[in-house]
């Protein structure tokens, strides 16, 4: 008849003590709310085990461990069943007796950590001038960052239920972080800015009309911040840039320079057409003037807004063919 029952009828250590007595060889499943699990036997000696909540290939002790825990649940021993990936042989005894040690310090634990899903945040301040901070401890607390769940916690470190917490309730008694039952709700923009020690955040009216009753319009750089020396406005730059100085050209010198008067362009026409130039048409001209060929003189000439006065472009090129020349 196969070995069965219930876990609050036959504690699960008087079931593993019977089997080692016996010298029983099978697979011992445990099914209960916190999931289940197995335990292979080989001659009474444990040869495997594994559990849901355990870490993957976690040891034996840990494996027992984590069954202890259930509250409610069955047990069956299935005789004969050998383990899919045997290990060491290991006598049921010693780790029972360090699974209860484990369990005996997680009922410490669960007093300052409740639960998986408790939120860990570090202290705004420590109580002492100073603390010692080992290797692990600052691994974990660089694990908690701003706030974390201790889930969390055992995902970023790799750890199992037991050393998770074990590590957070170590820091709380530490006095470096601090644990709520719940997680922490996501504070909205304007929450997190007044929750800063020392700082406000101002009511911005919703124009620049003066403020009711005083007289005075809001100015955004008002705001006091402790230990920084009041904000000064930074004078916004122009839209626009300024137009760019030409060089003096004595167009009249340049035209009775020339050959011809038919073949040079008159003098007060392309004064007339320089003077009436936008700021970015002067700029298109002052490149065209610098241009080493005629294919950079064109296109620095069509950077001129469509929407500038009509310029006499051929006008224009015969002046800067002339200056050129």
């Amino acid at each position: 008849m196969a070995l069965q029952g219930t876990l609050d009828t036959f504690a699960l250590p008087d079931v593993l003590r019977l089997l080692a007595s016996t010298k029983k060889t099978g697979r011992l499943l445990i099914t209960g709310d916190r999931g289940s699990g197995s335990v292979w036997v080989d001659a009474g000696a444990v040869v495997g085990s594994e559990a849901t909540g355990s870490i993957p290939d976690a040891g034996a002790v840990d494996v027992l461990f984590e069954l202890l825990r259930y509250g409610d649940g069955s047990f069956t021993f299935e005789a004969g069943t050998t383990a899919p990936e045997p290990a060491g042989a290991r006598a049921v005894e010693p780790l029972l007796k360090d699974a209860e040690r484990q369990l005996s310090e997680w009922h410490e634990i669960e007093a300052v950590v409740p639960s998986m899903d408790a939120w860990v945040s570090l202290v705004a301040e420590l109580e002492g001038d100073d603390i010692l901070i080992t290797a692990d401890r600052w691994r974990t607390i660089v694990a908690i960052g701003s706030g974390t769940s201790v889930t969390g916690i055992a995902h970023t470190l790799r750890l199992g239920e037991l050393d998770a917490c074990r590590y957070v309730k170590e820091l709380v008694e530490l006095g470096v972080v601090k644990v709520r039952a719940t997680p922490m709700p996501a504070p909205k923009p304007a929450e997190a800015f007044a929750s800063l020690d020392g700082f406000a955040e101002p009511e911005t009216p919703a124009d620049d009309e003066a403020v009711a009753g005083s007289g005075a319009t809001w100015d955004p750089f008002s705001i006091e911040i402790p230990g920084v020396d009041s904000l000064v406005p930074i004078a916004a730059e122009p839209d626009t840039e300024p137009a760019p100085e030409f060089a003096a050209v004595d167009v009249v010198s340049v035209v009775e320079a020339g050959e011809s008067d038919e073949e040079l362009p008159d003098a007060d026409d392309v004064a007339q057409q320089l003077a009436s130039l936008s700021p970015k048409a002067a700029q298109a001209v002052a490149a065209a003037a610098k241009a080493a060929t005629v294919e950079e003189r064109d296109a620095a000439l069509d950077e001129m807004d469509d929407d500038d006065e009509p310029v006499n472009r051929g006008l224009l090129l015969k002046f800067l063919s002339s200056v050129k020349s």
